[in-house]
């Protein structure tokens, strides 16, 4: 069973859970999800079967849109209110009083662009092979804290934010919030996002609620529930990269890439770019190319 299923995933279970669902409802053994949603999270959630377990690298780099939510005031160890969390500051009710909703729109689009963004202390980052949410669990000391947060730094990474757009603002005591949509590049945290608000606006910040609505071409108006899996309609492969460049060729041309002819394969004529896909005349995905040193190769065949 070949293709890829695009789930609405419910807050409460992790992305683990439903690719093992998937797997019993669909007695499928390769299944594999293209890009984590932590367990308060929901909303759209890539899921690949089959041959399509192969394009999941190129699944993780389309964009991505989220709907986000953040308490203003209040900052978490966790940057987000997931459980378990603890609350490291809160702001006086006369700073959260005097914030506008200019200041908010201000703070958020210094975030849009290329920016430099540090991943939350609970991420699955790895330093010396342990993921950085174990570190933050082991925290003891104060010394324990601050070389937590050296390494956290450490992994401070680029990472590209086209928009973000208010969709309500809530700024009444004693709980003041704003609702935002993002719309992002991969390994953007959202957390982070929230987080760096707070800290822009001087009042602390974290994540209560968020909803991602779109992988690439997926929304999540086309998802399915957990209820609804042994009915599902699979995509087809070629929808996993419909944001790449995207070659279509005659039958012959085709022969020859599945048979791996080099020559042919380097000069087809598709413009540079990270990664490329190849369908034959009937629309089915007969290789994904990557391009090095001024031609193209197979990097992964159908």
């Amino acid at each position: 069973m070949d293709g890829v299923l695009v789930v609405d995933k419910p807050t409460g279970v992790t992305s683990f859970d439903v690719v093992a669902k998937v797997r019993r409802a669909l007695r499928e053994k390769r299944v594999g999800h293209a890009g984590t949603l932590d367990p308060e999270a929901s909303g759209v959630l890539v899921v690949c079967l089959g041959e399509a377990t192969k394009l999941v690298p190129y699944l993780m780099d389309a964009d991505k849109e989220y709907l986000a939510t953040a308490r203003l005031g209040i900052t978490t160890d966790t940057d987000d209110a997931a459980p378990g969390y603890r609350v490291l500051a809160e702001s006086s009710l006369d700073a959260l009083l005097s914030l506008t909703a200019d200041q908010i729109s201000q703070a958020l689009s210094k975030q849009i662009g290329a920016i430099a963004q540090k991943p939350p202390r609970f991420s699955a980052l790895k330093v010396d092979g342990q993921r950085l949410y174990d570190r933050a669990r082991a925290v003891r000391s104060e010394e324990d804290a601050s070389a937590l947060e050296e390494e956290v730094v450490a992994k401070t990474r680029t990472v590209e934010i086209f928009d973000i757009t208010i969709e309500s603002l809530a700024l009444s005591a004693p709980a003041p919030e704003v609702t935002f949509r993002v719309r992002c590049g991969k390994g953007t945290y959202i957390r982070a996002i929230a987080r760096d608000l707070g800290e822009s606006l001087g009042v602390g910040a974290h994540l209560t609620a968020l909803r991602r609505l779109r992988v690439g071409r997926y929304e999540v108006s086309h998802a399915v529930r957990l209820d609804q899996l042994a009915s599902a309609i699979l995509a087809p492969l070629p929808s996993a990269v419909a944001h790449l460049p995207t070659l279509q060729v005659s039958p012959e041309v085709a022969l020859r890439v599945r048979q791996g002819h080099r020559v042919t394969v380097a000069a087809l004529p598709l413009p540079p770019a990270a990664a490329a896909a190849v369908l034959d005349d009937q629309q089915n995905l007969i290789a994904m190319l990557s391009y090095s040193e001024g031609g193209w190769r197979i990097a992964r065949g159908f």
